[in-house]
């Protein structure tokens, strides 16, 4: 039996994928992670391992509710046994084991008028900057009435996807539950029309009434950059006042801010405690797996190809925010198109420079260099410190010794304590070798001269 079950395992998550009409983000965030972990074939039962360390330890449960019908189904029509299914965290599986683990009707007037179509999960490029409030928004907009996360509180710098996330779970919600009436707004939006109605209220009290209903008659309630609200004194009660009630009623609400709640200083404790309530999600700068990622797919979709060399150094230098990442590739495709000319690596780095974050000119060191050639490359640190004499390694472990030696003078000592204490005779033959090498490859060459632009574009 487990043996069967085992060789069918991705059969039958395929089978709930399509039998059921599961979403391909859906099945890629919940289903295709799941593991059979374990079969009792004497109690006709099995234990599936939930990959908790990405999806959060809450998602073990979003997952029993959501799909173990739909999974006991798949199991017996695909192998013929009918099972009971135990779910468990990765992280649970693991402690016990010693560290070692085995592997639509009535549609109601909906609110949102002004979404972005475009900020949508499909678009929304996961890393391990983002992944757990990935997930935890797609549980919320699964099951916006039965989810866990109640608030959903997402926070996070400016410009690293919270309004992308959020936008995101609207249109989910809105697509796949339209009797649920749906309403996002804007902290700034939200203060204009509470100020207007109180300002207003005097002379007529049912403009005040009507804004109440508006916020309080909802299912989901969406409120970006929500700590605007915070410390303005009246249009801030008035909203505790309408959390209250949609929690009250077990309505969903979603919040995003720039700061965790515990971190907002004008926040009073009572109003802290309900912000944490339910789940704080962050969502931290994207690394450069994900800044490059995310270039390649505004590549794909906007047809104009800048070409790899240029989406590395966009990838390399732009560390700051997703904003301003899209942002330079925006400023050079604007100047494709008004030119009616190609993008160069030479015109990327002059159109782009001052996109650069240098809050002061940047002292080239070591250790710099280093860095930014290991993560060219897509190597590690801990690769080229080691004692790994692939040709790869080699080869970019030598690269680090010409550029260090070429651009800081280091002495051969020096840069060999940087590169995991070789010897003064391996960096120097390592420079050596690479100073001979450009003589005869053109290639190499123009390597070197694009990491000499990236390091020196300041």
């Amino acid at each position: 039996m487990e043996q069967l079950i085992r060789s069918k395992w991705l059969e039958i998550l395929e089978h709930v994928k399509n039998e059921y009409s599961i979403t391909e983000v859906c099945y890629k965030t919940w289903l295709l992670p799941l593991e059979i972990y374990s079969v009792n074939e004497s109690e006709e039962s099995a234990i599936i391992c939930v990959n908790d360390e990405e999806l959060g330890e809450n998602s073990k449960n979003h997952i029993q509710k959501k799909y173990n019908i739909l999974l006991q189904i798949a199991i017996e029509e695909i192998t013929g046994y009918h099972l009971t299914l135990e779910y468990k965290n990765k992280s649970e599986l693991e402690k016990n084991n010693g560290g070692a683990s085995r592997t639509k009707t009535n549609t109601r007037k909906n609110l949102s008028f002004n979404l972005n179509d475009k900020y949508t999960f499909d678009t929304f490029v996961v890393g391990n900057n983002n992944n757990f409030a990935h997930a935890a928004a797609l549980a919320v907009a699964e099951s916006p009435l039965q989810s866990e996360f109640n608030p959903l509180f997402i926070y996070g710098g400016p410009g690293l996807g919270k309004t992308h996330l959020i936008h995101s779970i609207a249109h989910y919600i809105i697509e796949n539950s339209p009797e649920l009436q749906v309403l996002y707004t804007t902290s700034e939006q939200y203060i204009n029309e509470i100020v207007n109605a109180i300002r207003n209220s005097k002379q007529d009290r049912t403009t005040l009434n009507n804004i109440k209903r508006k916020y309080r008659e909802v299912d989901v309630l969406m409120i970006d950059d929500v700590q605007f609200i915070i410390g303005k004194d009246i249009t801030q009660e008035e909203f505790f006042n309408t959390f209250n009630t949609l929690y009250e009623q077990g309505k969903q609400i979603i919040l995003t801010s720039d700061k965790h709640p515990n971190q907002m200083e004008k926040l009073e404790e009572r109003y802290k405690s309900r912000f944490n309530w339910g789940l704080p999600v962050d969502i931290k700068a994207p690394e450069y797996e994900t800044r490059l990622a995310i270039l390649r797919k505004k590549e794909e979709k906007e047809g104009i190809k800048l070409g790899e060399e240029i989406l590395k150094f966009i990838a390399e230098n732009i560390k700051t925010n997703i904003r301003d990442l899209e942002g330079a590739y925006n400023k050079l495709i604007l100047r494709s198109k008004l030119q009616h000319c190609d993008i160069t690596l030479d015109t990327a780095i002059e159109d782009i420079k001052d996109l650069i974050l240098t809050n002061e000119k940047m002292k080239i060191t070591n250790d710099y260099i280093i860095n930014i050639v290991v993560e060219h490359y897509g190597l590690t640190l801990e690769e080229i410190n080691s004692k790994n004499r692939s040709q790869k390694v080699a080869n970019v472990r030598q690269i680090c010794m010409y550029l260090c030696r070429k651009i800081t003078n280091s002495s051969y000592e020096e840069i060999g304590s940087n590169l995991g204490n070789r010897d003064r005779t391996t960096v120097m033959h390592g420079y050596n070798k690479i100073d001979d090498d450009l003589k005869k490859d053109a290639a190499l060459q123009n390597e070197i001269d694009i990491l000499m632009k990236i390091i020196n574009h300041q």
